[in-house]
């Protein structure tokens, strides 16, 4: 795996998560949660998306084997999941299932709960999330191209915790304009990956469209 590369795919699973566009989902869960208690919900967190990604890096091609799924296919869905994860991100709409915590007093804040569910899963790490790095993962099958991928997710996931622990302060500076432009540049790289992994996975199996 190449440097450029690798730096690519720590920037793609940073854009992929989008932590910048969660982040007024992520203070508003967590208003009344208190400023020990929201830097324990981002640790949670971020140890749930690094065992989600190091996980799916390492095991890729085992997982897509125990399920019998092709990899071309399995490509062909993770494009199609990060598109729809784009157009969401274009509408501002990131999250919009999720319920805020906001009426909840910090005594009474399930840590462990927003922690895992819905913040790590599936607010920042999804099915298409967990798609790339699989499709990622056998597409880059030697040991040490999966432990560099392994890092390029650890990497991502610290990135994820900065963000998300100078939440309050990049929210104060962007502002609500500021965030929804973010998302939506954000959007695009995850848009144009999600088409250049249906695009690749249509070539293969359909090797007459490379012509």
């Amino acid at each position: 795996m190449a440097w450029n590369q690798f730096v690519g795919i720590t920037m793609l699973l940073y854009a992929l998560t989008n932590p910048v566009g969660a982040i007024p989902i992520f203070l508003s869960m967590t208003r009344r949660a208190g400023s020990v208690n929201r830097h324990r919900i981002i640790i949670l967190a971020c140890t749930a998306v690094a065992i989600f990604f190091v996980g799916a890096a390492l095991l890729g091609k085992e997982i897509l084997a125990f399920f019998d799924v092709g990899l071309d296919d399995f490509r062909i869905a993770g494009g199609l999941l990060a598109i729809v994860i784009a157009l969401e991100m274009f509408q501002a709409q990131y999250g919009k299932f999720i319920q805020p915590a906001g009426g909840v007093d910090s005594g009474e804040v399930d840590i462990h709960g927003l922690a895992i569910t819905p913040f790590a899963f599936p607010l920042l790490v999804g099915p298409a999330e967990i798609s790339i790095i699989i499709t990622l993962s056998n597409d880059n099958p030697g040991w040490l191209s999966k432990i560099l991928l392994a890092v390029a997710s650890m990497m991502a996931t610290f990135l994820i915790g900065l963000t998300l622990w100078t939440a309050s302060g990049i929210e104060r500076y962007l502002g609500k304009t500021g965030i929804n432009l973010m998302t939506r540049i954000m959007a695009l790289i995850v848009a144009a990956i999600g088409v250049n992994f249906i695009m690749t996975g249509l070539r293969s199996e359909f090797p007459g469209l490379a012509h």
